[in-house]
């Protein structure tokens, strides 16, 4: 790495401005191991824990390869949209859901994210009890009640000091955290394959399947394209950082597109054997004692740093819809994350969660691929994005056609599947809804603002306007 690309500007690093030339700091391999560390950690690896709970392996594999990858071939195209301008994801969804629209829909964003590391701590938090329980430790810290969300709170306070220093301590501690959740990954992985055999596997029955094969498949299904949409409000905040939209491209597809599936198959395979989605009890039942307590150290390490990426995703991100707050002011919105981790509530409704997530961001995602390519045509206007009284006001801050498209694809997603009850029509067994969603919303989309909600900047023709950075900081 060149000596000009050796730091980030800190209004780059720490604000809202699109990054120059100069800011590229990251690689492909970069971004892989940023998102890798992300996506390989207690998200993947629970989801692909309650796969394994409802459908056996082999109808795991099909439901967890193409639940997770699928969506994500659909939603990838955007993280060229933001590489392009070096700008942050709510940014750049102005052009979709217009300057207050795209405000609300990073609360939303921040709510999940809160959830997602609550969880990653909450987990690791667990790793840390199970290793204490070896020694003579008092109760009130291996106790389940009190130690998990006490080591969860210590966690939370170490990730974020690391966010705190921004993008360049969290890109030295990934190679620490990453490679420490990829070895535990493996030596999971060569443990139960030497152990029971794959063809032994295949034989395994789930151990709370539904009433039903299409039930179980298409429930599992679900399951893990909410886990593939779930990546979209994360693009923006890494890939603005890398030198091409290229690098940004395929190091998107190959990290959440394929990596990450190994960790969701793990957490299948492994619950199938053992029985139960608790990770944590995973390490001493399968590894034994020593190399299980290495594997809780390893899972502890490799949470904690999926919830340093994510922590600095909710900031950085709120930085850019409010300019003027400071670091300090931003990293305090992580703070109700110790709520989440008082009590194992939260963290046991993991599955009815990531259906949640499955349908936000399945209407989402259509949106803004059908604004980028298929309404505005690439055409941006990187001055009016940053202008809150531009041309992406819309009615009153909120572009008509994103609502349109949201109830749209509300009625599709839960006349298909109710998340929170976990109730599916007929039609869900064979369709599943998230996917259903996300075409609705496109398509929704595309004929809204081309001819109902028509406004002039979805009729623009011409080259995309870049205006100068400074001019940006002037009129924010």
């Amino acid at each position: 790495m060149g000596k000009e690309n050796s730091s980030i500007s800190k209004d780059v690093a720490f604000g809202f401005l699109p990054a120059s030339k100069n800011d590229r700091v990251f690689g492909m391999w970069d971004l892989i191991l940023i998102q890798v560390g992300i996506g390989i950690s207690c998200i993947t690896i629970l989801t692909g824990a309650y796969t394994g709970l409802i459908v056996n392996a082999r109808e795991g594999l099909g439901a967890m390869l193409f639940g997770e990858g699928f969506p994500i071939l659909l939603i990838v195209p955007i993280t060229i949209y933001f590489a392009r301008y070096g700008i942050d994801t709510f940014i750049g969804f102005r052009s979709s859901f217009g300057y207050l629209g795209a405000k609300i829909f990073y609360f939303v964003f921040a709510i999940i994210t809160l959830g997602y590391t609550a969880v990653a701590l909450y987990m690791a938090g667990e790793a840390i009890v199970k290793i204490l329980s070896f020694s003579n430790f008092p109760s009130f810290l291996t106790s389940s009640t009190t130690g998990v969300p006490l080591f969860a709170i210590l966690l939370f306070m170490i990730a974020f000091v690391v966010t705190f220093k921004g993008p360049l301590a969290i890109r030295k501690f990934n190679w620490i955290g990453v490679p420490a959740i990829a070895i535990l990954l493996v030596g999971l992985l060569i443990l139960i394959l030497a152990g029971q055999g794959f063809n032994k596997i295949l034989t395994l029955t789930p151990a709370e399947p539904y009433e039903n094969f299409s039930r179980s498949f298409m429930t599992a299904l679900e399951l893990n394209v909410g886990l593939g949409f779930s990546w979209l409000p994360y693009f923006g905040q890494y890939a603005r950082l890398v030198k091409s939209e290229k690098a940004a491209y395929k190091a998107t597809f190959f990290s959440y597109g394929i990596l990450v599936n190994i960790a969701v198959v793990l957490g299948a395979l492994t619950t199938l054997v053992v029985g139960t989605q608790n990770p944590t009890q995973w390490m001493l039942t399968i590894a034994g004692t020593w190399f299980g307590l290495l594997g809780l150290v390893l899972l502890t390490l490799g949470n904690l740093t999926a919830a340093i990426f994510l922590m600095y995703s909710q900031v950085i991100s709120l930085k850019t819809i409010f300019p003027k707050s400071s670091w300090l002011v931003a990293m305090s919105t992580t703070i109700p994350t110790i709520f989440l981790i008082l009590s194992s509530t939260f963290y046991n409704a993991f599955n009815s969660f990531i259906t949640v997530i499955a349908y936000i961001m399945s209407i989402a995602g259509g949106i803004v691929i059908a604004d980028f390519f298929f309404v505005k045509k690439q055409k941006i206007s990187l001055y009016d994005l940053y202008n809150t009284k531009g041309k992406y006001r819309y009615w009153h801050g909120v572009n008509p056609s994103a609502i349109t498209s949201i109830i749209m694809g509300t009625i599709v997603y839960w006349g298909l599947y109710n998340p929170l009850l976990d109730h599916a029509s007929g039609l869900f067994q064979y369709i599943s809804a998230g996917i259903p969603a996300y075409f609705a919303s496109l398509i929704t989309y595309f004929i809204s603002a081309k001819y109902i909600f028509a406004y002039s900047v979805d009729k623009e023709i011409g080259k995309t306007v870049v205006e100068p950075v400074q001019k940006q900081v002037d009129i924010v």
